[in-house]
């Protein structure tokens, strides 16, 4: 059933609700079926919901794999759904308002400004197949990075592995969903001719154990560090971390990341106060001077936790993208 207000839903014979697209408002919304095999709720051109088969086919890697060092940001594409976190609003007004991930618009200002900010890897929070619309998010991130040929390439950050250990078979699952619906595309980030991964994981070796044995050789993976991660009998093939409540966390042989302030807007003071522009530019400095493989910014657009680097009044510029992407701009890598 098709609602009025682009929802697309199974219901009971009693009317119970039992599956939904979760694409209500867009009013005006309609279901496509193509004839390449897909089946897609679409709105204004762009598709809202997407299931049945991917348009492209994972057959290895593209031309060209990354090298190091490279930059990367943490990107959230989960609006206009999470723009209050505990029913509290975002304190911190974006530039761009507070916009829809699925609007064409919104996704070509984002990656111009990935561009503008010197990102080589943009690292898209993903909590599992077929969550927070990843298909058609992800997918019309990619297509207008190409579109605009933008060298920005994409990935994922896995969290669901911090809320569960999930086992060997579940990770190869979730591994083989990305690899259908994403890694395929030239706009998905490689290094050694492996599509990469990044892992928002808890403590512990077992956690290189399973993912080490879940990727095989076919992933690049790049779990996050905890204490003794050096001593772990199974290496991944990099460590990353991420604490957007520090200003700088810096982990020699592993990433460099740096952050502009926390401050989640369900509490009443920030865990991390707004870095001002000098001590932010100072911290672009020392992050490129460290050579560091990965350099890593959080966030791109974290804006319930106010991590955002993104465009935003309280931090505006001369060039409209404000002066914590115009640092990362004048300081390359």
């Amino acid at each position: 059933y098709m609602q009025t207000d682009g929802n697309f839903l199974t219901r009971l014979a009693n009317s119970e609700r039992v599956w939904q697209s979760h694409t209500s408002k867009n009013n005006g919304a309609f279901l496509v079926i193509d004839d390449g095999g897909q089946a897609y709720v679409r709105h204004r051109d762009v598709p809202l919901w997407v299931v049945g088969v991917p348009r492209g086919v994972y057959t290895g890697p593209p031309d060209g794999s990354l090298t190091y060092p490279l930059r990367g940001a943490f990107y959230y594409a989960w609006y206009p759904e999470t723009w209050s976190v505990n029913g509290k609003d975002v304190f911190y007004r974006p530039t761009l308002g507070k916009y829809a991930n699925g609007d064409p618009n919104i996704q070509t200002d984002h990656v111009r400004a990935l561009d503008y900010a010197n990102v080589d890897v943009s690292i898209v929070s993903w909590w599992g197949p077929d969550k927070t619309l990843d298909r058609p998010r992800i997918l019309n991130l990619m297509d207008r990075t190409k579109s605009l040929n933008s060298p920005v390439k994409w990935t994922v950050y896995h969290e669901e592995e911090r809320l569960r250990d999930m086992s060997v078979s579940e990770l190869k699952a979730d591994l083989d969903y990305l690899k259908k619906w994403f890694a395929w595309h030239e706009s998905w980030a490689h290094i050694d001719g492996k599509p990469i991964i990044f892992v928002y994981n808890e403590g512990g070796c077992e956690v290189a154990d399973r993912w080490t044995q879940a990727a095989g050789n076919e992933w690049y993976v790049v779990l996050k560090l905890f204490p003794q991660y050096k001593d772990c009998p199974s290496q991944p093939n990099h460590w990353h971390q991420y604490g957007p409540s520090t200003a700088v966390l810096q982990y020699p042989g592993a990433s460099f990341t740096i952050s502009p302030g926390f401050w989640r807007s369900d509490l009443p003071q920030p865990d991390l106060p707004r870095v001002s522009k000098d001590k932010w530019t100072q911290a672009v400095l020392e992050m490129v001077n460290s050579g560091s493989d990965w350099q890593l910014i959080t966030t791109f657009n974290e804006w319930g936790e106010g991590t955002a680097v993104e465009g935003a009044q309280e931090w505006g510029s001369d060039s409209g993208y404000g002066y914590y992407m115009d640092a990362l701009h004048d300081i390359k890598l």
